[in-house]
């Protein structure tokens, strides 16, 4: 290699809003600080959806704060209808998978990053791999970034791996695992859709409440609750006040059953939709904050490939192509308010929901969630349910919630892969089971584990500590003086 090697103090890989946030809290704390990211934008998962699940719990009690509270306080629009109805970004979400959505419209998202980056300091690789790592005595030292300048050693003191896919800790060694194929979470293709008649969405719900996903979590729905038709009665009114759509059931709630040859369709039970059995069971959207006439749908659903396989995630791109034309067609025959909506244009690239998952020095399992379990050494809360992927049927996931609308920790030690020094990990491949990946891998948990990677990774730079055996306290109480919840 003819380029000159360079160092670091810190070298995160992934530009999603985990590997910002590592980059931006490593930055913060003065550590020198590289982030390389494979595309030409930040923000990677969000900036697909346009939203960010969840800093709250059912309870309606803050689980994130800190630096991730500074990104959404630098990308939310403070103008126009959604902005009133915002407390600090978030909107209260009675569809019940999550306390509050927030709202970020991608392009402002990407803004935001930029700037917040360059304010610390922080030096960007874009359009740029990481191709090759060099270990040496079961640390983590140098890795190759490979661009159109050609291949560039960079050296760190300390690495965070928050690529998704666990590049870093799969090339260095560290021990992972990967759903077989058909058992792990579906990838989807989110896009945008102009001109909706958010009004008579609205009004459509309003008039049957029983198409659209409300108080779903048992916690919301027990004695003494409101009904799901009070509840829209009188939460409904406008579009935000539902942030978090699901319709419940596309083909019984709005396809006539004079139609149903024209698609194969021949009852309503998911393995019964003909050419739209591919769909997810329930079609997820959410209207963008800069206008509630431009909604993210969600429900294209691209199943049985290896993420990691370029040939298969390169028909994977097609297939989530043909999938949202045809989404598109059936939205703007059947559901109200999409009759003159149009296409304004897809995601940049499918969203992979789970490819591998490193081993760690602790796995989070279902029963942690699920009991909202706490640890000595928490560095992140979590809320989301466990989205598990059906194993009789494909097409199918599954939610399973935290106990009594609540929350569980996340250990520091399943974000420290097994067997290599010198490398933490952020974003969806931290130390959990499969179960358990379905709810630690939503938006604002892997915004919070990028905040302890990276303070953690500044701290082991400047000490010359690995990071498995950093002062886990003094890394929550730096973490906590930074506003974050642990």
């Amino acid at each position: 290699m003819s380029n000159p090697k360079r160092d670091f103090d810190v070298v995160v890989v992934g530009g999603g809003t985990a590997g910002v946030v590592a980059a931006l809290a490593a930055g913060s704390m003065g550590a020198k600080t590289c982030l390389v990211e494979s595309s030409g934008y930040l923000g990677g998962t969000t900036y697909a959806l346009a939203n960010v699940v969840s800093f709250h719990n059912n309870r309606m009690e803050r689980v994130v704060g800190g630096l991730p509270q500074k990104i959404v306080d630098a990308a939310v629009v403070e103008r126009g209808l959604a902005a009133t109805l915002m407390t600090d970004g978030h909107l209260p979400n009675p569809g019940g998978m999550s306390g509050t959505v927030t709202l970020i419209d991608s392009a402002r998202l990407n803004i935001a990053a930029f700037a917040l980056l360059e304010e610390v300091g922080v030096e960007l690789m874009m359009h740029s791999l990481a191709t090759d790592v060099s270990v040496r005595d079961g640390e983590l030292s140098e890795i190759v970034v490979t661009n159109k300048g050609g291949a560039h050693r960079v050296g760190a003191k300390c690495f965070i791996d928050a690529s998704g896919d666990a590049d870093l800790a799969v090339k260095s060694g560290a021990p992972y695992e990967k759903d077989a194929v058909g058992k792990g979470l579906t990838a989807t293709m989110v896009y945008r859709v102009g001109n909706v008649d958010h009004e008579n969405l609205v009004a459509d719900f309003r008039n049957y409440p029983e198409r659209v996903i409300m108080l779903e979590d048992p916690f919301l729905r027990r004695e003494g609750q409101p009904t799901i038709e009070q509840v829209v009665a009188d939460k409904v009114k406008v579009v935000y006040d539902l942030p978090y759509i699901y319709l419940t059931n596309l083909v019984r709630d709005y396809i006539p059953k004079a139609d149903w040859s024209r698609w194969g369709i021949t009852g309503v039970e998911k393995e019964n939709w003909g050419q739209l059995k591919p769909f997810g069971s329930r079609v997820h959207m959410t209207a963008s904050p800069l206008s509630p006439e431009t909604l993210y749908i969600n429900t294209t659903n691209v199943t049985h490939f290896d993420a990691l396989d370029a040939a298969a995630l390169s028909r994977a791109e097609m297939e989530a192509q043909r999938q949202v034309a045809l989404s598109l067609d059936i939205l703007q025959r059947y559901v109200p308010g999409f009759g003159d909506a149009f296409l304004v244009g897809p995601m940049p690239k499918i969203s992979v929901r789970a490819s591998c998952r490193i081993l760690g020095e602790y796995q989070v399992t279902k029963d942690d969630v699920t009991a909202g379990r706490r640890f000595e050494d928490t560095i992140a809360r979590g809320c989301y349910p466990m989205s598990v992927q059906s194993l009789d049927k494909p097409n199918v996931r599954h939610h399973l919630y935290v106990e009594n609308g609540g929350d569980y920790d996340v250990p520091y030690r399943a974000l420290l892969p097994k067997e290599v020094d010198g490398l933490l990990v952020a974003g969806r491949c931290i130390s959990a089971t499969r179960e358990a990946s379905g709810a630690t891998r939503t938006g604002a948990q892997c915004m919070a584990y990028g905040h302890a990677t990276g303070v953690a990774a500044a701290m082991s730079a400047a000490t010359g500590t690995p990071p498995r055996k950093l002062d886990v306290r003094e890394l929550r109480e730096t973490l906590q003086s930074q506003g974050a919840i642990v």
